[in-house]
């Protein structure tokens, strides 16, 4: 019974605060697991983990293939690859940022339809990155042979180190369409205050992969991210487009990876 009672005194400890140390006598948290003996301080649970919950009502366990992920705050059970009811495989956090604009049904391309203000607010609320939703005020059915959606970067070392990826859809509960025969691209285009932006490319020819730094080009210096065309013979919503994981990496440069992962919105 000594015995007992010597080695609880030594491995719990519960001070004024309620706080239990684990091979501690000085917890600095609620539990505080320190090293000791050959195990280096681990734990071992042969149940399921319950997050969130209160006196009341028991935390979540999670589901299948969820992993557990901090937001600074507190931790949560996530699904990787999905934020809301959005989902993707390009490489960025489960984290939404939305976007309302207007897109005109044949838009040439030729001038900006989202801001780099619009986009650097976006991304200010996304501290790791994510997914930026850009969303038309109204929901439209696009009937002109092509419509392009022109996105202008923010200057990039506001945004450094934030990886996105863009999805494009109508207002909330509203999915846009899409005509037969018709077709949708979205260009990014190098912010106006920078003179010589440049991006990374990976190789589309997989017996040559390596990647190219070029300076962006074309009209308006854009860069096209996505583009659907629809042929399946009927007017189709708006649920799915190919992309990039977008990233600025330093002053003026860029990177476009994860070449044709792709975005998905909730059907509406």
């Amino acid at each position: 019974m000594k015995l007992i009672t010597s080695i609880l005194a030594m491995l719990f400890v519960v001070t004024s605060y309620s706080q239990v140390g684990v091979g501690v006598t000085s917890p600095k948290s609620d539990l505080h697991v320190s090293k000791s003996g050959s195990d280096g301080g681990s734990i071992q649970i042969d149940g399921g983990i319950r997050l969130g919950g209160d006196d009341n009502t028991p935390g979540e366990k999670g589901r299948a293939g969820q992993v557990i992920m901090s937001d600074g705050n507190k931790a949560e059970w996530v699904t990787l690859g999905k934020a809301g009811d959005y989902t993707t495989d390009c490489t960025v956090p489960n984290k939404i940022a939305t976007i309302n604009f207007t897109l005109q049904d044949g838009s040439s391309g030729n001038s900006v339809n989202v801001t780099s203000a619009q986009m650097t607010t976006a991304l200010n609320t996304l501290p790791e990155g994510g997914i930026i939703v850009l969303r038309t005020n109204t929901a439209t059915t696009y009937s002109q042979i092509m419509t392009r959606l022109t996105v202008e970067l923010p200057s990039s070392t506001t945004v450094l180190n934030k990886p996105f990826v863009l999805a494009f859809d109508g207002p909330n509960g509203s999915n846009n369409s899409l005509k037969n025969g018709k077709t949708i691209e979205i260009l990014v285009k190098a912010n106006s205050a920078d003179t010589n932006p440049i991006f990374y490319e990976l190789s589309t020819v997989s017996s040559t992969r390596k990647f190219y730094m070029r300076k962006f080009s074309g009209t308006n210096s854009e860069y096209k991210v996505s583009e659907l065309d629809n042929s399946s013979g009927a007017t189709q919503p708006i649920l799915l487009f190919n992309s990039y994981t977008i990233k600025a990496i330093s002053d003026e440069t860029w990177t476009f990876t994860t070449r044709d992962c792709y975005i998905q919105n909730p059907k509406n």
